[in-house]
């Protein structure tokens, strides 16, 4: 009994965590992030600041952003680059970014896009490559804000990263 307890418990966890970004919505005032998130560091070009906060999702540690312009939120982000390029870094990209689809569809519904690209580890420098979509789903529109999932194994000129990432943009945006 006790071990179901904690089991549950550290699945609760973890699903409320996947989710401690979505307090701020698109369209916020920078005031009302920062009340939200406090203690973020800041960068600032122009008429656009970024505020980012680090955080581990499903083992990936990566970090959020909010980027305004104007003092208005115009776009949230996770994302995390990965350079060691193996099979287990691969398959724990590809765990985390599962993890997070099912936990965003059991908040918003089944996205309203979901393309599977490869989820096999090709390792470029034995059979070579230009990287590939891995998985992504995306919603349209969710409270206003369009939400984008994905695993990219991005390559370029011999340089590889796993890129996961998560990203909100006005519904208005173009894709």
């Amino acid at each position: 009994m006790k071990s179901f307890l904690i089991t549950a418990l550290f699945s609760f966890s973890i699903h409320i965590i996947a989710f401690t970004q979505s307090k701020a919505t698109i369209g916020m005032t920078m005031a009302r992030v920062k009340k939200i998130y406090p203690d973020m560091e800041m960068s600032a070009s122009g008429n656009t600041t970024t505020l980012t906060r680090p955080e581990t999702l499903y083992g990936i540690d990566g970090k959020w952003g909010y980027q305004f312009k104007n003092q208005k939120l115009i776009w949230i982000y996770f994302d995390k680059y990965i350079d060691e390029l193996n099979d287990n870094n691969f398959r724990k990209c590809l765990s985390a970014t599962r993890h997070l689809i099912k936990d965003y569809t059991k908040r918003y519904g089944k996205p309203d896009t979901t393309i599977t690209g490869n989820t096999k580890f090709i390792d470029p420098y034995k059979k070579h490559h230009w990287g590939y979509d891995v998985l992504e789903a995306r919603w349209k529109d969710k409270n206003g804000m369009k939400i984008n999932i994905k695993f990219k194994f991005m390559g370029s000129k011999g340089e590889y990263h796993f890129i996961v990432d998560i990203n909100y943009f006005d519904k208005k945006d173009p894709d």
